[in-house]
């Protein structure tokens, strides 16, 4: 069938189903007309514009000429109880979903935000399409989805749906052993005179100054100080401390990828701080984090890695009585690195050194050559503080050799410690200190006589086969000797 068509001319051949086309500068409304005549079809054309096509079909389907030509000119066309309606996209807001050919259709999320993914959505949907969104909140309880809703063409709906599922993927998880090892070395040594102990009235000590020699010429002339008392043993301090002391901290952190964890292993001292203004005055209670804070957020990348932003913090305070103010010392740092999958790493260098030396002295006395060590008191202090920080990431799902030392760790919190009426649980795994019955220490006798060696069948001992345990043939002409 061939008509002419305004300023074009359209041919349309039937072929049992199929449809050959030949359209040169026509009339849309026209061409898709003369398609449904030819079919048998009954058409509904909506659409206001008049847009001018050229195409040229060999034997398709009418159905994928109605599609190739609408959707290449900005219309759309559904079927309703056997009725074919065509409207233009741009003008479906003004008609009903069903007559536009949308439909509806509602995604749940479970892992990803419903507003990060609607951003991309709307990007996805055809100037026809439409979507909202619905929120979780943790303040009514009637808000517990995250899902989107969109009203599109179904082509655009199936576009969308895959990308829902491409983008909604549970977020990956790594185990985080943290191990805070504080070294502290510390040397005092304390010597000379107390002169606190000097004070008469205090300590009920008595002190004579007294000369010899001046009245007997053959004598050798001398100066003597003589304390006597009660608490002379207070008068003359030596006294030297050590302390070698080692704190670790190893806590273990499951973390989701981008998230930001913090434990702390200490204790939260609190103070208050007033805020005057000139109508009131309100006062709140802040707290200051001492002791040993780590705090970590990683990032797993597609190779198997992990980026992380660490932050490990040591820190002493107390709060000031006389301000009221706290008062910190820390020791921290805080970087970025990037480890592989039980990779670990360190992070030392973190030490303070001190070292001092206090003299308390009787002015011209304490400075006389040798003798001027009794008229003085000397304080010597050395310390030495070190923090080594060590983290190693596993990566879910873990490791064999990870799993089981997982598995092994949940079942120790899992068995019960106590069982009916208040018996010990057994639970063979765990230390035990010394004790008379239940776990008694070995005898002194058989530390001090070591105990024969057990002998096995055959030479297995060695781990081989027994011809392989021979022991090589030894030369009869082999001897030791032993000269002096």
């Amino acid at each position: 069938m061939t008509r002419p068509g305004e300023q074009g001319d359209v041919t349309v051949e039937d072929h049992q189903g199929q449809i050959s086309l030949m359209v040169r500068d026509a009339s849309l409304r026209q061409v898709i007309a003369l398609i449904a005549e030819t079919q048998k079809l009954n058409l509904v054309f909506a659409a206001p514009a008049e847009t001018r096509v050229t195409a040229s079909f060999d034997r398709v389907p009418w159905q994928q000429v109605f599609d190739s030509l609408l959707s290449a000119s900005g219309h759309a066309w559904t079927t309703d109880n056997g009725v074919i309606m065509v409207t233009s996209i741009g003008n479906a807001d003004s008609l009903p979903p069903r007559a536009g050919g949308r439909h509806v259709e509602v995604f749940d999320l479970d892992f990803a935000s419903a507003v990060d993914i609607d951003q991309t959505v709307k990007g996805l949907i055809s100037p026809a399409g439409k979507s909202w969104i619905m929120e979780t909140s943790s303040g009514d309880n009637r808000h517990t989805r995250e899902a989107i809703t969109v009203v599109d063409y179904p082509a655009n709906l199936q576009q969308i749906a895959e990308y829902i599922s491409l983008a909604d993927q549970p977020p990956r998880q790594v185990l985080i052993e943290a191990h805070i090892l504080q070294i502290d070395l510390e040397k005092d040594c304390l010597s000379g005179v107390n002169f606190d102990a000097l004070a008469i009235s205090d300590s009920g000590n008595e002190f004579n100054l007294r000369t010899i020699g001046f009245a007997n010429p053959a004598s050798t002339t001398a100066f003597f100080l003589e304390a006597t008392g009660g608490a002379i043993t207070s008068l003359v301090e030596l006294l030297q401390t050590t302390t070698d002391a080692k704190t670790l901290a190893s806590p273990k952190l499951l973390v989701v990828s981008g998230q930001q964890a913090r434990i702390q292993v200490g204790e939260k001292l609190g103070f208050r701080v007033t805020t005057t203004t000139q109508t009131s005055t309100l006062e709140e209670v802040q707290f200051l984090d001492v002791g040993v804070v780590l705090i970590v957020t990683p990032h797993i990348t597609r190779d198997g890695r992990v980026l992380m932003r660490i932050n490990p913090k040591v820190s002493t305070g107390q709060i000031n009585p006389s301000t009221e103010l706290p008062e910190e010392e820390t020791t921290e740092v805080e970087t970025d690195i990037m480890l592989s999958d039980g990779q670990g790493m360190v992070i030392g260098g973190l030490i303070q050194e001190k070292d001092s030396n206090v003299q308390s002295k009787v002015p011209w006395l304490g400075d006389l050559p040798y003798v001027g060590i009794l008229f003085q008191k000397r304080k010597v202090e050395k310390r030495r503080s070190e923090i080594v920080v060590t983290l190693v990431p596993h990566i879910q799902p873990y490791t064999p050799i990870v799993a089981a030392r997982e598995n092994h760790e949940l079942m120790q919190t899992l068995q019960p410690l106590t069982v009916g009426p208040l018996d010990r649980f057994y639970r063979p795994y765990e230390a035990q200190l010394p004790d008379t019955f239940l776990n008694p220490q070995q005898p002194l006798l058989s530390l001090l006589v070591p105990l024969p060696p057990v002998e096995q069948a055959g030479n297995a001992k060695c781990g081989l086969r027994n011809e392989d345990c021979q022991s090589p043939p030894t030369s009869s002409h082999s001897k030791l000797e032993t000269r002096n």
